[in-house]
């Protein structure tokens, strides 16, 4: 779905066509660029499709080989998650997406890193606390940027973003919506700060997992509100909702190790 979402608004490599690309402060991206794959992309429309079609297809091939059971499971999540950061991370330096973005796509593979059921569990534990960990630091970030602090803050993070559309000659009601969410910095503050408590309550994940559901509320309620407002798609970050709904299962195998431990004891 979210792919689709891309093509639709023309947000793929091919149908991008790019002829330069943003070069970052980042080792492993250069490292990446050193091969000299961005200026082959920008030169090779069937190259750049064949990149799309790869990126499309691979969380299909993990699914089918998580299914079957395949023996190549592992590797078939080890190169999604891989290929997908080397997407992830050419596709933000042709274009204006972040690679942030994408942060579903890298990491939710290796959940499905390994054929024992055990190891996935863990996996899945270990996914989620990065996912919690993201989420909370964006809190504390708006604390040390002190964003948190500033009474005006969305209100000039909304004249910044819709800029375009504010000075735009036309009427329409977002942007006349927009005016008025500017203009009333209190009404605007108060919505911030429920943005930040909705990132900051994610630390109660890192010590239970027994509100996880308010964590998938809270987590859905900042993707709704963060697209219709911002217009800021971070709806593929939905995959990691997964990683809430299966935190309670019981470990594989616990059930076992209890009856084995009962069995001894009344020996």
């Amino acid at each position: 779905m979210s792919f689709a979402w891309f093509a639709w608004h023309g947000l793929t490599l091919f149908q991008q066509a790019p002829v330069f690309f943003l070069n970052k402060l980042d080792i492993s991206g250069n490292v990446l660029l050193s091969t000299g794959m961005a200026k082959c992309l920008i030169s090779s429309g069937a190259l750049r499709f064949t990149a799309d079609a790869i990126f499309f297809l691979l969380p299909f091939a993990l699914a089918l080989s998580v299914f079957l059971q395949s023996r190549i499971v592992t590797f078939v999540a080890l190169f999604t998650a891989i290929f997908n950061m080397a997407y992830a991370y050419v596709f933000s330096i042709f274009t204006f997406m972040s690679i942030e973005v994408f942060t579903a796509w890298m990491f939710v593979p290796f959940v499905f890193a390994s054929s024992n059921t055990r190891t996935n569990y863990y996996l899945l534990h270990i996914v989620r606390i990065v996912f919690l960990l993201i989420f909370f630091s964006t809190a504390l970030w708006k604390i040390r940027a002190g964003g948190v602090f500033n009474a005006e803050q969305l209100s000039a993070i909304l004249l910044r973003q819709h800029a375009s559309l504010l000075l735009s000659d036309e009427p329409y009601w977002f942007s006349q919506f927009l005016a008025f969410l500017i203009g009333n910095k209190t009404l605007s503050y108060t919505i911030y700060l429920l943005a930040f408590l909705l990132e900051f309550v994610f630390v109660i994940g890192l010590f239970t997992r027994r509100y996880d559901r308010l964590l998938i509320v809270s987590f859905v309620l900042f993707l709704v509100f963060d697209y219709l407002l911002m217009e800021i798609n971070y709806f593929p970050w939905t995959p990691f909702l997964g990683c809430l709904i299966f935190s309670r299962c019981k470990e594989p195998g616990s059930e076992v190790r209890i009856e084995k431990q009962f069995v001894v004891h009344s020996s």
